[in-house]
């Protein structure tokens, strides 16, 4: 198992990288500690593709080909699993994702004075990948939450463009609806409020990886809970009649582990 760069921490103690955490970076802490994608790593080749930074910021993986190895996972390439969340840029498959934008990019017209865009006007971070297929996707990701974009007909991501977002089937307006909402904050300050929302989501999340992480250790079920919960909490309640600390524990090193093992993709949806 690789090292996973975790400090122990004292329950309620937020890092200021865990607090800026997405839903994808979530994914990525769970799926780096599962063996068989470590052992999956170490047996590719090669196992790093070099990551350029574009001159408006933009970090650029440009694939020679598939992965099919990597994609199992839901990743267009393989990422190092001792590499931490916001460490390095994770590339997730577009199918992975799900709720993805469609965007073509239509050259701008001289007479053209609004909705002329480039990816320099999202201020947020963006990571970018291109395909085998030829199709850029665009991983934005700003105050615990991200929006992927499919760019058609953009040949050179730096350039101004004018957007056509496309939609499927009427059954996506909704969710399309809510990631143009995004897209939108993205390009007034780089915040959402509605990460704000996510918080007591994140709280359990990063509980179970706690949990996780001390179960992969071989503690204790006391010691785990220890570890999240605080001394104090265990000396009191752990022998209650209630059995309310051991069962929570119990549910978050289950959570963990049912995570690790393929439910991270759920938190990609």
């Amino acid at each position: 198992m690789p090292h996973h760069g975790r400090e122990r921490r004292d329950s309620g103690e937020w890092t200021f990288e865990e607090a800026r955490f997405d839903a994808a970076d979530w994914a990525w802490e769970f799926l780096r500690r599962n063996a068989n994608y470590a052992a999956d790593w170490r047996r590719s080749v090669p196992r790093q593709l070099p990551c350029l930074t574009l001159t408006d910021g933009t970090r650029l993986l440009r694939l020679p080909r598939r992965f099919p190895h990597a994609e199992k996972w839901g990743l267009l390439a393989f990422a190092d699993p001792a590499l931490a969340a916001r460490q390095e840029p994770v590339f997730w498959h577009a199918c992975a994702l799900r709720r993805v934008v469609r965007l073509r990019a239509l050259p701008p017209h001289q007479s053209d004075r609004e909705g002329v865009q480039a990816l320099a006007d999202f201020k947020v971070e963006r990571h970018a990948v291109i395909g085998a297929d030829g199709v850029p996707l665009v991983l934005m990701k700003g105050s615990g939450v991200h929006v992927a974009v499919e760019l058609h007909d953009l040949s050179v991501l730096t350039r101004r463009f004018r957007p056509v977002f496309e939609l499927e089937r009427l059954s996506e307006l909704a969710a399309q609806t809510e990631l143009l909402k995004r897209l939108q904050r993205f390009m007034a300050s780089g915040s959402s409020p509605s990460a704000t929302a996510s918080l007591g989501g994140d709280e359990r999340l990063r509980q179970a990886l706690l949990a996780l992480d001390e179960s992969l250790s071989g503690k204790t079920y006391r010691q785990i809970a220890t570890t999240i919960f605080g001394a104090k909490m265990v000396a009191d309640e752990w022998q209650g009649p209630s059995q309310f600390l051991k069962d929570r524990t119990r549910r978050l090193v289950a959570k963990g582990i049912e995570l690790m093992n393929g439910g991270y993709r759920d938190l990609l949806g």
